[in-house]
């Protein structure tokens, strides 16, 4: 069975850009767990303003005992970061409540671009020789890259590229000053690199082993044992998982389903053979479908499947292509057909339960429309 239907719809989609892709992704990993991993500690709000306030705070320490320009540079270029970074927090969360997906690869940027920064400003407050400074960020800056260590597990390459942009310039900034104690600290890097890089493949391990073991358990809840398609509650979780991209309206169709016939072909050639019949229909209609659709077995002979994204002459074409999947196979199943009840939805976004539930009712009952037309076509009503 195509493991497509695995596919959860969250609220950050799976990173554009190539280099994120790599960054925060394993390829290894199921696809629910890739777009699990770029979700984690280093986003959240909390993290978030810790790290915001701690920076502010030293800029402006540093620029109020050196108002030079290097300084006016650090404390600017650290406050436009900040504003975006917040800015940009906040209206990927307004998104996920409007359930629109948001893709990762912006506010991992923003938070890269703020370890460099700060990166260059401790350097910038090493070289300044103010032994208040070099007392502040030195500890600073060994809190940072642990935090960024411990908070980015489930992504240990932009977790080890955070670590360098917060501490390598620090190392590289010692040669230019003359306390020759400071190479205490290039000495240390190796070993400190060394061992967060332990810490990070050891929380990302663990990390990994949950969320793996979460993810099975929940497959098993979520999948119909005789097809290994969706069962019905957890098609139900997985539809309404669905965030559309950007501010414009989701369509989406549902296609509520029945075979025709196959009461004949378990009473004529038994239940295995029907349950033969139901795994074909269910492997056949799969393959037919798109990665984003969502297929799932309802109970007897009936499937439902969400086109999310789909205008309704789409659906339609994608009606008549099911419909000709189970005549395909009448010759080694006489009689056998499939109907088809169809609504359509201007706009999935903010779908409930109880709108769900009432899109399914509006679909089950076209289909016995189409059932009463003579079977073998479709039916569609708007929602």
């Amino acid at each position: 069975m195509s493991t497509k239907h695995d596919m959860p719809h969250n609220a950050r989609a799976m990173p554009r850009w190539r280099f994120f892709r790599w960054l925060l992704c394993n390829n290894r990993l199921p696809l629910h767990i890739q777009r699990h991993s770029p979700s984690g500690p280093n986003v959240q709000t909390a993290v978030m303003w810790s790290g915001t306030i701690s920076t502010l705070l030293l800029t402006f320490i540093g620029l109020y005992r050196h108002q030079t320009s290097l300084f006016w540079l650090w404390f600017l270029a650290t406050l436009i970061i900040t504003i975006y970074r917040i800015g940009l927090h906040y209206h990927i969360n307004r998104q996920w409540w409007r359930r629109i997906s948001a893709p990762a690869d912006q506010i991992y940027l923003a938070n890269l671009l703020w370890s460099a920064a700060t990166g260059l400003g401790t350097a910038l407050c090493l070289l300044s020789g103010d032994p208040i400074l070099q007392v502040l960020v030195i500890p600073t800056m060994v809190a940072f890259a642990s935090l960024a260590a411990c908070f980015s597990h489930g992504t240990p390459r932009y977790a080890m590229l955070q670590v360098m942009l917060l501490d390598l310039p620090l190392k590289l900034a010692v040669p230019f000053q003359p306390e020759p104690w400071f190479w205490v600290f290039v000495l240390q890097g190796p070993f400190f690199w060394l061992g967060l890089y332990k810490i990070i493949r050891a929380l990302d391990d663990t990390s990994i082993q949950a969320l793996l073991g979460e993810y099975h358990s929940q497959r098993r809840a979520s999948l119909d044992p005789l097809t290994e398609l969706f069962n019905r509650e957890g098609w139900r979780r997985e539809v309404l998982s669905i965030r559309g991209p950007g501010r414009t309206p989701l369509p989406a169709s549902l296609l509520f389903s029945d075979l025709d016939g196959f009461k004949t072909v378990n009473d004529t050639y038994g239940h295995m053979a029907g349950d033969e019949l139901l795994r074909q229909i269910a492997n056949r209609m799969s393959g037919a479908l798109r990665s984003d659709d969502i297929l799932a077995r309802w109970g007897g002979d009936e499937f439902v499947v969400l086109l999310p994204g789909t205008d309704p002459e789409a659906s339609r074409l994608v009606a008549q292509r099911l419909i000709d999947i189970a005549t395909s196979i009448e010759h080694a199943y006489p009689g056998i057909g499939l109907s088809i009840g169809m609504v359509h939805c201007e706009d999935w976004r903010g779908t409930d339960r109880e709108r769900l539930e009432s899109l399914v009712a509006q679909a089950d009952h076209a289909l016995y429309q189409a059932k009463q037309r003579g079977k073998g076509c479709f039916q569609e009503i708007s929602g």
